[in-house]
Formats: structure tokens, sequence, C-alpha cells
């Protein structure tokens, strides 16, 4: 029997200027989004590698990974996306991450229940079977460390969420302009 997590967004605010990236649509970043819409806002959905090319850097004000990490393979192309995102977005923009906290030798698979800020309800089946995939949040910490400051990080249920911002130069970038 599959275990139900909830996940509770009523009281999230996204304004500015959205980079939502992911492999399945859910809805769930536009559903929040619209609730505080404004003239000068916008949502830029980015779902395979092909949709990246009309993405312009410095643009964003956040970025939200909604169970998007769990779904790319390697730790390298993880850290490929997360490098993209730190281009993507202004000086001390933000990054939000939801997503399965899964090691090696470790399966998920559960009912996710998400509370929008209109009430309504979503519902998204998670499955991750892969062994020998690890997508646990050390992994995604250890990643983010050269772009990002961690600014929250919580974890239940086999799911963490973290809110990140932008460090204003990478450390990769500090150690190329040395040489």
């Amino acid at each position: 029997m599959k275990k139900e997590v909830f996940i509770n967004l009523e009281k999230e605010i996204f304004k500015g200027n959205i980079l939502d990236i992911g492999f399945a649509n859910h809805g769930i970043i536009y559903n929040i989004y619209k609730q505080y819409i404004d003239d000068s806002s916008s949502v830029d959905y980015i779902e395979g590698k092909d949709e990246k090319a009309g993405i312009e850097e410095g643009m964003y004000d956040l970025c939200v990974l909604f169970f998007t990490l769990s779904d790319i393979k390697l730790s390298q192309n993880k850290k490929k996306l997360i490098q993209d995102i730190y281009k993507y977005l202004k000086v001390g923009g933000l990054l939000h991450i939801w997503d399965v906290d899964k090691g090696f030798a470790k399966i998920f698979n559960s009912r996710i229940k998400i509370v929008l800020p209109d009430k309504n309800t979503k519902h998204i089946n998670l499955r991750d079977l892969n062994i020998f995939k690890n997508s646990s949040k050390e992994n995604t910490i250890k990643i983010l460390k050269p772009y990002f400051e961690i600014l929250t990080l919580k974890n239940s249920d086999g799911i963490y969420y973290m809110m990140c911002k932008k460090k204003g130069k990478s450390e990769d970038e500090s150690n190329i302009s040395r040489y």
C-alpha cells in the first residue's frame, strides 16, 4: 500500500519573474503564482533540455524545482542544472526545491497530497524504484553549496524542502578567474 504524504502550500507566495523547471508539469507552481499575479511578473516553464534555449540569464527572481531533481539519474547532470539555474537567477534570487529524500539502495513510492493557497488539493503519485540513484537531501546540499546559501531546510515523510539564495559568485567561477 502506498504511503500518503501531505504538503501544505497554502501560505506560499511567489512573486516576480518565476522559472518553473520540471519534467512533469503538475500546474502546482502556476496555481500558487496566479493567486498573487501582477502585471510585472511572469512564469516560464522548462520541461526539458530543448526548452532552455529561450531562457535569459539573470532574468528570474525565483526558480522552483518541484520534484525535478529526483527525475535526474546522474549527480553530474543535477550539477549542470544547478549551474544553469545559477545563471538564470538575478543576484540574490531564490531557489525553492521540493523533492524526494532517497539515497542509494532505497525506494520511494507515495501519493502526495498538496494543499494550494486557494484551498484546492492536488494529488500526484511519485514512484522511484531505482536503487542506484541518489536523490538524498545530503547529495542535493553538496551540489548546491558552491552556488547557493541554504536559508531553509525541512524534511518529513521522505520529502525535503529547501529555500536557497543565490551567492554573489560561485566558487567554481572564482576558481576559474584565478588561473
